[in-house]
C-alpha cells in the first residue's frame, strides 16, 4: 500500500482556485473553522487533498475552506497529492456532519460529567439533545450555549428549572403529541419562571380539557392556551401569560446586567 507524503507550503499560488471540482466557497458558513484554526493552527494530521492539473497547478479536491483560512492567517498549508483523479461530490456525499449527540457523547466519553448528565436528562425525558442541554444551562435558546457545548465547556446551571419544565412538557405532549415542538416548550419554559406557578394544577386541568391542547405557531399563542388550561373551571383566574412574559423579561434584564458588569 502506497503511503502518501504530507507536504507543506506557504506558496498559496501553487493551488488552483475556484475550480469546478468543489462546492462554492462560503466562509459565512465556516466561521467555526476560522476560530478553530486560530486556536489550533493548520493541523498536519488533517491535510487538504489535491490533484495535479498537468500545468503545474494543484486542484484542491477537498479542503478549499481550510486553504482559504490558512492564507488569511498566514499559516502553512499541509496537503497530500492524490495519484488518481476522483469526483469529490461522490466521495463527500457519504460524509456526515457531526450532530449534537456526537459532540455530547464525545465529551461524556472524555469524562466531562456535565455531558453525561445532559445525555441522561435527554434520554429520561425523551428530549432532543439541544433542548435538554439548553434547559440544564438555564436558557431558552441552544444558541446561547452552542459554542461552549461544542468546545467541551458546557456547565449545568439550572437543573431545578430544567426538571420543572420537563415535568409539565412531557406529560402534556403525551396527552397531545402534536404539541411536541419548539414553540410549545418555550411556553413551558416561560411559565416555569413564574413565582407560585402550580404545575399540578396545570396538569390536572389539562387532563380535564384535552380539547384545548391544540398546536399553534407561536410561543405567545401557546401561553394563551396554557393560561386557559390553568384557569379551566376556576373562579380565581391567574394572568399566567402576562406573569410568564414579565418573569422572562426580568430574567433577561438581570442576565444582561450581569454580562455588562463582567
Amino acid at each position: 500500500m502506497t503511503t502518501m507524503k504530507i507536504r507543506s507550503t506557504t506558496n498559496y499560488r501553487l493551488f488552483e482556485r475556484h475550480s469546478s471540482e468543489n462546492r462554492p466557497l462560503d466562509m459565512k458558513k465556516h466561521r467555526g473553522l476560522l476560530d478553530s484554526m486560530k486556536r489550533y493552527g493548520f493541523l498536519q494530521c488533517f491535510p487538504i487533498v489535491v490533484h495535479e492539473n498537468g500545468n503545474g497547478k494543484l486542484i484542491v479536491k477537498d479542503g478549499q475552506h481550510r486553504l482559504m483560512v490558512a492564507e488569511t492567517l498566514g499559516l502553512p498549508v499541509h496537503y497530500v497529492e492524490a495519484d488518481v483523479d476522483f469526483d469529490i461530490a461522490t466521495v463527500n456525499n457519504a460524509a456526515r456532519n457531526w450532530t449534537l449527540a456526537d459532540y455530547a457523547h464525545k465529551h461524556a466519553a472524555n469524562g466531562i460529567e456535565s455531558y453525561r448528565e445532559g445525555i441522561e436528562f435527554a434520554e429520561m425525558h425523551s428530549l432532543p439533545i439541544g433542548t435538554a442541554f439548553s434547559l440544564l444551562a438555564g436558557t431558552t435558546s441552544f444558541g446561547n450555549v452552542k459554542t461552549a457545548f461544542i468546545e467541551g465547556r458546557f456547565e449545568v446551571r439550572d437543573r431545578g428549572w430544567a426538571e420543572a419544565v420537563a415535568a409539565i412538557y412531557v406529560p402534556i405532549v403525551r396527552m397531545s403529541p402534536r404539541l411536541r415542538n419548539a414553540r410549545f416548550i418555550e411556553a413551558c419554559m416561560a411559565v416555569c419562571r413564574v413565582s407560585g406557578f402550580d404545575a399540578k394544577r396545570l396538569l390536572s386541568n389539562a387532563e380535564r380539557c384535552r380539547e384545548k391542547l391544540v398546536p399553534y405557531s407561536t410561543r405567545d399563542a401557546y401561553l394563551d392556551m396554557l393560561e386557559a388550561v390553568y384557569n379551566f373551571g376556576r373562579h380565581q383566574l391567574v394572568g399566567l401569560k402576562a406573569e410568564a412574559l414579565m418573569a422572562m423579561r426580568e430574567r433577561n434584564a438581570v442576565k444582561s446586567s450581569s454580562r455588562e458588569s463582567n
